[in-house]
């Protein structure tokens, strides 16, 4: 209750960063244009005694840890000179050279895995359907799909109280997927789902403080993930959100870590959303509808408290009160907003502002995640992945309004990817992207969505940075034109003048379901697999590792 009813109070109380006059405001617009072009973009400090945006949220969020009440019943935070956090008496958070997971493994030349459909849990003891779902992994087994995706929901596994935790079910799937072969990668879902809420207790917190969920600017709650305003706050019986993530990922290792490297390959770790690093700026209530730009999700009481702040050290505290109030609403069009048009307050020194703090934000959060993601995992013969969400509406008009909702800063003149893969760059990770069955051409004109090219972007960034990549299709289709723009992606690669860009690493399929084994979609998907395998063999030189030639009794199931 202290840390909450104080917050404010703790950020203002904060000593001041430097004893030399505080800058004109002149010198101040004159630094935030030099932090969003890039030139002091996360080390250099604006014109004064001032720092930029990033080194404001660095330093204000070290000072907070530094001050923050110690509860009885909490464990205490302390922070380093790099501002990483480390428990008291528990292992260091370390930098991704020290304790990222093991070197890639070896597999075969293009790994196709499959995804399960959400609702094959029935709860957290059984499987919704077994006997089906083992028939479609025989099949898909004797294709030759190396490997199955699985999500695991923390809303099905933590119980009533904090700490109880139910993993029957997803042993029994796991076992059944193992059991045919494959490999598995894991996504770990900490977000909430049509059918799949997040654990009963944090609902019956938020009931008590809504300030645990991301806001928009009505007051809306999004009950799909927890406001990262919270990540280094105790308001979940004297734990942060950061503190719970850690929990789960650490009793989901106790409970399958003899599965690691040999069954489970890879661990996706869930940052937001549809387990994507994203705020829920396109809800999937009513409140947003396609192509909507959405809103920014930064109205309760712990993200303003941080955006006031930010906005004090830059000597404009009337920034701080909120986001943009000419931002519109969910489902409105760029055009209809005073923000988000050509020539709106995007690009003003205030919208420069708050646009870098915004995504400095959600890049912090996925730092701090997968900061504890590694002192979990860290040494284990797993990799660990991120998703990237892929909104390509608006894409070719200048503002890029939903991925600025979203939390990327890019736009027509600025790379809103570069920041935040470099900083993903840092922890090992793979990125998995979407948007690889989708072309130009096939969506609405009046939406300008650019798929292609943001797909492309992607990639691009992701090499410079160094980071492997795989992608996945974003809607389920198995017509002609959506495979072979998969093939497409897979094997040819990006066009770019000044950086090699690798083909993907891996391709996952969405999904598994009744759909799929219609005679004409399976038909087509067999014939896609099929494509992919022998091109992966002759680009790669090598044979891959499952499937081959199929005995009688194969080709039967396969029919």
């Amino acid at each position: 209750r202290i840390a909450i009813e104080s917050i404010a109070f703790w950020w203002h109380s904060l000593p001041p960063l430097s004893h030399r006059p505080p800058p004109k405001a002149e010198d101040t617009m004159a630094g935030l244009h030099r932090v969003v072009r890039g030139r002091e973009f996360s080390t250099g400090s604006s014109v004064g005694s001032r720092p930029s945006t990033s080194t404001s949220i660095n330093m204000l969020h070290n000072g907070f840890a530094r001050r923050r009440v110690a509860l009885d019943h909490c464990p205490r935070l302390v922070y380093a000179e790099t501002g990483t956090a480390r428990m008291l008496g528990g292992p260091r958070r370390t930098h991704a050279s020290e304790g990222a997971v093991n070197a890639p493994l070896s597999e075969e030349a293009m790994p196709l895995f499959v995804a399960l459909d959400k609702d094959v849990m029935e709860s957290s003891t059984s499987l919704a359907y077994p006997e089906a779902l083992s028939a479609g992994l025989k099949a898909l087994r004797v294709l030759g799909v190396y490997g199955v995706s699985v999500d695991l929901h923390w809303g099905l596994v933590e119980g009533p109280e904090p700490g109880e935790y139910t993993w029957s079910g997803y042993r029994q799937l796991l076992k059944l997927v193992s059991d045919y072969g494959f490999k598995i990668n894991i996504s770990l879902c900490f977000n909430s789902t049509p059918t799949v809420p997040l654990p009963k207790w944090i609902v019956h917190e938020g009931i008590a403080n809504p300030d645990i969920y991301y806001t928009d600017k009505a007051g809306g709650r999004s009950y799909e993930y927890l406001t990262m305003g919270i990540n280094d706050v105790p308001v979940l019986r004297g734990r942060t959100a950061i503190d719970l993530y850690m929990a789960f990922m650490r009793s989901f290792k106790d409970e399958f870590g003899p599965w690691f490297g040999n069954t489970i390959t890879e661990v996706l770790i869930g940052l937001g959303p549809n387990c994507e690093l994203k705020y829920p700026a396109h809800p999937l209530d009513k409140r947003w509808n396609f192509p909507g730009i959405g809103e920014f999700q930064c109205y309760d009481k712990f993200m303003l408290a941080t955006l006031q702040a930010c906005a004090d050290q830059v000597a404009q505290p009337s920034w701080g009160l909120g986001g943009p109030h000419d931002a519109g609403s969910y489902c409105l069009w760029p055009h209809q907003t005073g923000f988000f048009h050509q020539h709106g307050s995007w690009s003003t020194p205030y919208g420069n502002f708050f646009l870098q703090w915004y995504s400095e934000m959600l890049t912090r959060h996925a730092e701090e995640v997968l900061l504890v993601a590694k002192d979990v995992f860290g040494g284990l013969p797993i990799r660990m992945a991120v998703r990237i969400p892929g909104a390509h509406w608006w894409n070719n008009t200048a503002s890029h309004a939903p991925e600025l909702t979203s939390g990327y800063y890019n736009t027509a003149s600025r790379d809103g990817y570069l920041p935040i893969f470099k900083a993903l760059s840092e922890h090992n990770v793979r990125l998995r992207l979407s948007l690889a069955e989708m072309r130009n051409h096939e969506q609405p004109p009046q939406a300008f969505c650019n798929p292609e090219s943001l797909l492309a972007q992607q990639l691009t960034v992701a090499a410079s940075q160094q980071l492997p990549v795989t992608v996945e299709n974003q809607l389920m289709r198995f017509d002609e034109p959506a495979l072979s723009r998969m093939e497409s992606v897979l094997f040819e690669p990006v066009q770019s003048h000044a950086i090699e860009v690798p083909p993907p690493a891996g391709l996952t399929f969405h999904c598994i379901t009744d759909e799929m084994f219609e005679p004409n979609n399976w038909r087509a998907f067999k014939a896609f697999v099929i494509r992919v395998r022998e091109r992966a063999e002759r680009e790669h030189g090598r044979q891959t590792t499952a499937g081959g030639k199929h005995s009688s009794k194969d080709e039967a199931i396969l029919t």
